[in-house]
């Protein structure tokens, strides 16, 4: 037990994972605790349209996710460096830019309401606002995060996702009780008092001697932009099945299945502490020109261990699960719990690969992505007469994109040591 503690404690990746996995763990806990309440008080038919509201700002939160991958790889670049003067100046001119992009988008968003209340059958298409007001703290929330987790302070990420989920839960549940309208007002109120504490443990960047960050706009652009339709692709693949589902079937069908997506993504979440070390550690090395194969099978194994796991509980014990978590009224959904758990594992191999590519500035791997929740978009508008149907899709369509990614990931490497 020692020798395993000491090597644990003495490898960058796995310290850091092990860190980022018990936060993750209670803010996962926390979230299956906020969609168990919200599911049981607001009924499959109000639960399926939280559910899609959260995938819009799933969607919609692709920007930010996009903006904290960019950020994370420069503030790492930084951290390389030891140039926090750097930092701070990076930072103050994201923030700036933020802020003129955010008063811009509000006004377009605003015109969108109409259009996206009546596609999505919301009983209140107000929602719709708070969507967006949680999507501009989070903006900022994202660009602080970053900061954190370029320098590796990993148990301050881990903190600040448990806390941010304990205000969700204790904020948000009690206002179900009033619909889903109030659901996301409390979740909005969590997320600014979230962002206004991660100023904390940034102090760091505040108190250094600001000098210019060697940042051009064409490096910026030319790493954003695939690394923008990246993101949006892998996000749409675990968000957008959700939407069309509360497009094309009936409210009850997409409470269950909002439910079935809920528990299989905890596969995702569950893996997701691993890739989220592993990127800043595989974009230092690679600034430093050091070796990352190694590193990366550890992570890809962890990823696959967990995976398979969770899978395979999901498969031998679903009723018991969906019983558990969600009640009777969801009973329906156990017949699909093993299979949403297959397309979620397949996913979550396929996301190592693309955030391993952009760590290390393989950036095409942007066409793999795409083509993807294209073919996914397409397939599952045509062949949504069920919910098997629907997850029959979405099997077929990640096995490709994760077979796909692995050979992009392997030809990149091959290439990359044959130019070396």
């Amino acid at each position: 037990m020692h020798k395993l503690l000491t090597k644990i404690t003495s490898n960058t990746l796995m310290r850091g994972s092990a860190i980022v996995f018990v936060g993750s763990m209670i803010s996962n806990i926390g979230s299956y605790l906020y969609h168990l309440f919200a599911g049981r008080i607001l009924g499959p038919v109000g639960y399926g349209e939280l559910s899609s509201l959260i995938s819009l700002l799933y969607i919609f939160g692709v920007p930010m996710v996009v903006l904290q991958t960019v950020l994370t790889k420069y503030f790492s670049e930084c951290k390389a460096g030891n140039a926090r003067g750097e930092a701070k100046d990076l930072y103050f001119r994201m923030v700036k830019i933020l802020v003129k992009i955010t008063c811009i988008s509000c006004i377009v968003f605003i015109m969108l309401i109409p259009l996206l209340g009546s596609f999505l059958n919301l009983t209140t298409p107000r929602s719709l606002l708070w969507i967006f007001l949680i999507f501009v703290v989070s903006i900022f929330t994202a660009v602080n995060l970053s900061v954190l987790q370029g320098f590796q302070l990993f148990l301050w990420v881990s903190v600040f996702s448990s806390v941010g989920m304990f205000l969700k839960f204790s904020i948000s549940t009690p206002l179900a009780w009033f619909g889903v309208e109030w659901t996301m007002i409390g979740t909005g109120l969590a997320a600014f008092i979230t962002l206004g504490l991660l100023y904390f443990p940034m102090r760091f960047i505040f108190t250094a001697a600001r000098k210019p960050f060697p940042l051009t706009k064409k490096s910026l652009i030319l790493f954003s932009i695939p690394t923008f339709i990246s993101l949006l692709g892998l996000t749409s693949l675990y968000s957008m099945d959700i939407v069309l589902v509360r497009h094309f079937l009936t409210p009850q069908e997409a409470g269950l299945y909002s439910a079935i997506a809920t528990l299989g993504k905890v596969i995702f979440y569950a893996s997701s502490a691993i890739v989220t070390v592993l990127f800043p550690v595989l974009s230092e090395r690679s600034v430093k020109k050091e070796p990352i194969g190694k590193i990366f099978v550890v992570a890809l194994g962890l990823v696959c261990a967990i995976s398979i796991g969770i899978t395979f509980i999901y498969f031998i014990k679903p009723a018991l699960v969906i019983h558990l978590l969600f009640g009777s009224s969801y009973s329906g959904a156990a017949l699909y719990l093993g299979y949403f758990a297959s397309f979620i594992s397949l996913y979550s191999l396929g996301n190592v690969f693309v955030l391993a590519c952009l760590a290390i500035n393989r950036l095409s791997i942007w066409f793999i992505t795409v083509c993807a929740a294209i073919t996914q978009i397409v397939f599952i508008s045509f062949f949504h007469h069920s919910i098997m149907e629907v997850i029959s899709v979405n099997i077929g369509v990640t096995f490709l994109f994760a077979v796909s990614a692995f050979l992009y990931y392997m030809y990149s490497k091959t290439s990359s040591i044959q130019s070396a």
